[in-house]
């Protein structure tokens, strides 16, 4: 039971993170701000640092693509020593009855078993348990890029594991990840296979990050059931997809081969394709992360869960789901 002065450190606490969820940003393309490649004179940066060499041409490159599209493939990014390593922990994991992983089922969490077995299951924070995840996560090259558009050390704060394909409508993570500010975050979707069509393979909108936010409740940036209701979350799917169609947006797929990894930006428009084999799979390992400046939403409600830990040099992580050791 918390002290009077510590319940009211936790409210203090929690009124001012909803105030910071509502902050205004200039210079942005979005009023919630972003990374820096968001800001309205990216490109004009990004040549400034190319000029006082700060970035190699290869850099340059990568970064002004990320800029206009909202995403970046990086093939063959895993070792195959690290993604080996990494199955056979996952599927150990998923064997443990003793002290069984928590996964997440439909907005629920509990402890995989036979009830929550099943082709949507998303193991949490693999790399709360697993050192190949974290190893997996915190890849030379992942670590590279992540540091590059976070302008900062990054803090890996979630993670899902996927078997199959999620089959989930086309959304922006902001709308369920959340990160005060709002859009500073990136992902990495680590692929542990050859993806096949009809696997329920990924789907993207290259240029969705740059469409105007779309609010709940008239302020936010991010879906709160109690506050916003399932109608709001299915309104906002489906402006998704017709603002995505009315700006010309084509919809692209990603059929990665094992080890390749692909970022994206926290408001790019993904989902999943539906399963068109049912025996197929599609493993993979999906990563958000933060700058270190920045303040993942579960840190002011779960203080339990503040704890942060170092991988490796300038390689920081946390878990909503799991107390650190």
């Amino acid at each position: 039971m918390p002290s009077p002065l510590g319940a009211a450190r936790e409210f203090v606490r929690r009124a001012w993170a909803r105030t910071a969820q509502r902050r205004t940003f200039t210079g942005f393309h979005s009023r919630f701000g972003g990374l820096w490649t968001d800001r309205l004179d990216a490109l004009s940066e990004l040549e400034r640092r190319r000029q006082r060499g700060a970035l190699t041409p290869e850099e340059a490159a990568m970064l002004g693509f990320w800029i206009q599209n909202g995403f970046w493939i990086e093939k063959g990014a895993l070792s195959a020593a690290t993604l080996v390593q990494l199955e056979a922990e996952l599927a150990a994991l998923v064997r443990d009855r003793a002290r069984p992983p928590l996964v997440e089922l439909g907005g629920r969490y509990e402890r995989l078993g036979a009830a929550s077995s099943g082709a949507h299951v998303k193991l949490v924070d693999a790399y709360a348990l697993s050192p190949a995840a974290l190893q997996a996560a915190f890849a030379e090259r992942v670590q590279r890029f992540l540091r590059l558009v976070l302008d900062d050390e990054p803090l890996l704060f979630q993670s899902l594991s996927f078997e199959r394909g999620s089959e989930q409508p086309v959304h922006q993570d902001t709308a369920y990840v959340v990160v005060t500010p709002p859009l500073a975050f990136a992902a990495a979707w680590i692929a542990l296979e050859d993806v096949r069509p009809g696997s329920g393979e990924l789907a993207y909108f290259p240029g969705s990050q740059r469409l105007p936010d779309h609010l709940f409740g008239g302020a936010y940036k991010n879906w709160n059931r109690e506050r916003d209701g399932l109608e709001a979350q299915e309104r906002f799917h489906l402006e998704l997809l017709r603002r995505c169609a009315a700006q010309g947006l084509a919809q692209a797929t990603f059929l990665p081969s094992r080890g390749d990894v692909l970022f994206w930006n926290a408001d790019l428009a993904h989902g999943g394709t539906p399963i068109l084999d049912a025996r197929s799979t599609r493993r993979s390992l999906v990563c958000h992360y933060c700058p270190a400046s920045a303040t993942p939403y579960y840190f002011h409600h779960r203080p339990q869960h503040r704890r942060v830990l170092t991988f490796a040099p300038g390689c920081r992580y946390a878990s909503s789901h799991y107390e650190l050791g």
